[in-house]
C-alpha cells in the first residue's frame, strides 16, 4: 500500500485516524478496532503524568518469559517498503509499534481498567504543560536503547518528526493529523538536552498526548538509519533510506531479524529494552497468511499459535473453531466495520428520503439474530456503543428513527415521494482480507432492498483497485475505516475524499445542516473537558443518524483465535499492539 493509494483514497480523514484522548485513548483493511474500557467516565483532563513504567502484569506468578509466538493476521498484506516513513498501511504499522518507542503509549495491558481510555508513559517518563496545552515539557527515560546498544535521546525524537516531514508527501501522518506540531516546514520540537524534550503547539489540541502514543509513528534512531543506510536519492540529504531490517531499531521491545517478501517477518526480543518485566516472548514470527481457511488449518495442525484480528475469521468460523479442544476463542466486539459511503455528487443518494428509505428497509434485529447468531451490534457512527463518547442507538429517540427503525412500508412511501420507486445502484467491495467477510452482508442487504424496489449490484473488485476507485455511476462506496479513537472518532465523518470526488463538499451543498455538523465536530476536537466533548459527540451522532449521511449495517463480533498455550493475548481494544508486549506462551 502506498501513501497515495491507501490514505489518499479513504473516505475519512487521516486526522481522525490518529486522534486519541487527551486523557487517554484502526484496523486496517476495513477493521476498526475498539474495545470496552472501564475506569472513570468523568475524570477531568490530565496535564501531568506520574513517573514509572507499565508493569501491571509483571507480578503474575504464572507468567514466564520465553518461547516464540507464531502469529498471523495482524498484517493484511505484504509491505511495499521497509521504510516506514515512505509507506502506510497496517503492515509496517504493526512492525514499528513493536520495534520503536513513542513518547506515550495507549494502555493496552491485559488487566488495564480502561484499555482505550488512558495514555501511560513510554519513552517519556513524565510530562507537564504549564499553559493548558500549548507547551509540553517531556522528561525522557534514560537508558532506552536499541538492540545494537545505541541510546535513544531527545534529539532522535526531533529527527523523527523532521524525517516524516521530509519523507511523506504531500504531508506526513503527524503533519496531517497534528498540523499544529509544525510551523511551515519546521517542527515545533526542541531537544533541551538529551533527556528533556519541549514541544510547542501552535494551539492546544485535546488529543495531543494520545497522538504521541499512536502506532502511526515511532522514534527512529538517526545513526541506525543514516550510518547503515544508503542515500538512494529518494529523500533529502542526511535522512537516509531504510532498505533492510537491520535499520529498523528504535528502542522498542522487539527488533526484526528477517523479512522475506510475500512470506513474513521474524522478530526477537530487544535485550536492552528499558523494562525487563515485560516483553515476555523471546521471539515473534509473523507469516503472511491472508486466507482464514488456511489459518484455521494451521491452528488446528498446531503450526500457528494465534490469528487475528486484522485479517479475520467469520462468526461461523469462530464458532466452529471454538469446538476444538486445542484452541481458545476471544470474541472481540466488531473487528470489522465497513460503512457504505453514499455518493453525494450525483445519483439518487443526494436525496435524504432515498437514504432514509434504504436504512428503513433493513431489518437489523433479524440480521443480528439470524446471521450473527446474536453476536452483533448496531451503530449510527463508528463503533459508538463501545465508547464513552456516543449514545446507544436505542437512546436517540426520533433522531435515530431514520437510521434504525425497520419500516419497509414507510421506506416505499419515501421512495415514492422522491420519485424513485425503483432504481439500481452499484455497491463496490473488495476481494481480500476483511472485505471477504462482508460478502454475506452484501447479499443480505441486496435481498432486503429488493423488497422495497431497490436493486443493488454488488461489484467485487481487485484490492488495489478498491483503494483507488469508487463507483462512477452514483452508487455507494464501501470504504476503509481505520480504528478511530474514543474521543474524536466522529471527526472521521467531516472530511475525506473518494478518488477524485469530494464527497463531503458535495454533501455540504445539498444538506446545510452538515455545515453545522462540521462546526460541532471541530469544536469537540478542541474541547478539553470530557463531559463537554461527550455532549458534542451526542449532537453529531444524532445529526448523522437523522440525515443518514452514511449507512452502517450491523457489525458482527470478531473471533480472535489462539491455541491454549498462549496467555494474555487479547488483541486490542485499540490497535496499537502494545498488548503484544504482554503476550507469553507456555514452553
Amino acid at each position: 500500500m502506498t501513501e497515495s493509494s491507501y490514505w489518499g483514497r479513504t473516505a475519512m480523514s487521516r486526522r481522525s485516524v490518529l486522534r486519541g484522548s487527551a486523557v487517554g485513548v484502526a484496523g486496517l483493511a476495513g477493521a476498526a478496532l475498539i474495545g470496552c474500557g472501564g475506569g472513570s467516565k468523568d475524570a477531568g483532563p490530565v496535564a501531568t503524568a506520574v513517573a514509572g513504567t507499565p508493569t501491571a502484569v509483571a507480578n503474575n506468578k504464572t507468567a514466564r518469559k520465553g518461547g516464540t509466538l507464531r502469529i498471523a493476521g495482524q498484517l493484511t498484506g505484504d509491505v511495499p517498503s521497509l521504510d516506514y516513513d515512505r509507506t502506510g498501511g497496517s503492515a509496517m504499522g504493526s512492525i514499528s509499534n513493536l520495534t520503536a518507542v513513542k513518547l506515550t503509549q495507549w494502555d493496552e495491558r491485559p488487566d488495564s481498567p480502561g484499555p482505550v481510555e488512558n495514555v501511560i508513559p513510554d519513552f517519556a517518563e513524565s510530562w507537564e504543560t504549564p499553559d493548558q496545552g500549548t507547551t509540553w515539557n517531556f522528561k525522557l527515560k534514560k537508558g532506552v536503547k536499541t538492540s545494537d546498544g545505541l541510546e535513544v535521546k531527545a534529539s532522535d525524537v526531533v529527527w523523527t518528526f523532521d524525517r516524516q516531514l521530509v519523507m511523506r508527501k504531500p504531508v506526513g501522518y503527524l503533519q496531517n493529523n497534528l498540523p499544529d506540531l509544525y510551523t511551515g516546514t519546521k517542527t515545533n520540537a526542541t531537544a533541551i538536552d538529551d533527556y528533556t524534550l519541549q514541544i510547542k503547539l501552535n494551539k492546544p489540541d485535546a488529543d495531543f498526548l494520545a497522538l504521541m502514543g499512536s502506532h502511526w509513528w515511532g522514534v527512529e534512531h538517526k545513526d541506525v538509519i543514516t550510518k547503515k543506510g544508503a542515500d538512494l536519492g529518494k529523500t533529502a540529504a542526511g535522512y537516509g533510506d531504510i532498505t533492510s531490517v537491520d535499520q529498523i531499531r528504535g528502542g522498542g521491545p522487539y527488533y526484526p531479524t528477517e523479512y522475506v517478501p510475500a512470506s513474513g517477518f521474524k522478530m526477537k526480543r530487544n535485550p536492552n529494552f528499558y523494562d525487563p518485566n515485560i516483553a515476555y516472548l523471546d521471539a515473534i514470527d509473523h507469516p503472511f497468511i491472508l486466507d482464514p481457511a488456511a489459518a484455521a488449518a494451521a491452528l488446528q495442525a498446531e503450526q500457528l499459535d494465534a490469528f487475528g484480528p486484522l485479517t479475520q475469521f467469520t462468526t461461523q468460523q469462530g464458532l466452529e473453531l471454538s469446538k476444538s479442544d486445542k484452541l481458545q476463542v476471544d470474541w472481540q466486539p466488531c473487528m470489522v466495520w465497513n460503512p457504505w459511503i453514499f455518493d453525494f455528487t450525483s445519483g439518487p443518494f443526494t436525496d435524504v428520503r432515498v437514504r432514509t428509505a434504504l436504512a428503513k428497509a433493513v431489518d437489523r434485529d433479524s440480521w443480528i439474530k439470524n446471521l450473527y447468531g446474536g453476536r452483533g451490534r448496531n451503530g449510527a457512527m463508528i463503533l459508538p456503543w463501545l465508547t464513552y463518547w456516543a449514545l446507544d442507538p436505542a437512546k436517540m429517540g426520533p433522531d435515530g428513527d431514520n437510521s434504525f427503525k425497520y419500516d419497509p412500508a414507510d421506506a416505499k412511501k419515501l421512495l415514492a415521494a422522491a420519485g424513485k420507486e425503483k432504481f439500481t445502484f452499484p455497491l463496490q467491495t473488495s476481494n481480500i482480507g476483511a472485505y471477504t467477510v462482508t460478502y454475506p452482508f452484501a447479499d443480505l442487504m441486496k435481498s432486503m432492498l429488493a423488497n422495497i424496489g431497490i436493486t443493488q449490484e454488488t461489484k467485487i473488485v481487485d484490492y488495489a483497485a478498491h483503494l483507488s476507485k469508487n463507483s462512477a455511476d452514483g452508487g455507494i462506496y464501501q470504504t476503509f475505516i481505520v480504528r478511530p479513537d474514543v474521543q474524536s472518532y466522529a471527526y472521521a465523518q467531516v472530511v475525506g475524499r473518494i478518488a477524485d470526488k469530494d464527497i463531503w463538499a458535495a454533501l455540504a451543498k445539498i444538506d446545510p445542516e452538515y455545515v453545522a455538523f462540521k462546526d460541532v465536530a471541530e469544536k469537540q476536537r478542541l474541547t478539553q473537558d470530557r463531559n463537554a466533548r461527550r455532549e458534542l459527540v451526542y449532537d453529531m451522532q444524532k445529526r448523522m443518524s437523522k440525515n443518514v449521511w452514511n449507512f452502517y449495517w450491523p457489525a458482527p463480533d470478531s473471533p480472535v483465535v489462539s491455541n491454549k498455550k498462549v496467555h494474555n493475548f487479547r488483541p486490542p481494544p485499540g490497535w496499537n499492539w502494545n498488548s503484544m508486549k504482554y503476550v507469553w506462551k507456555d514452553a
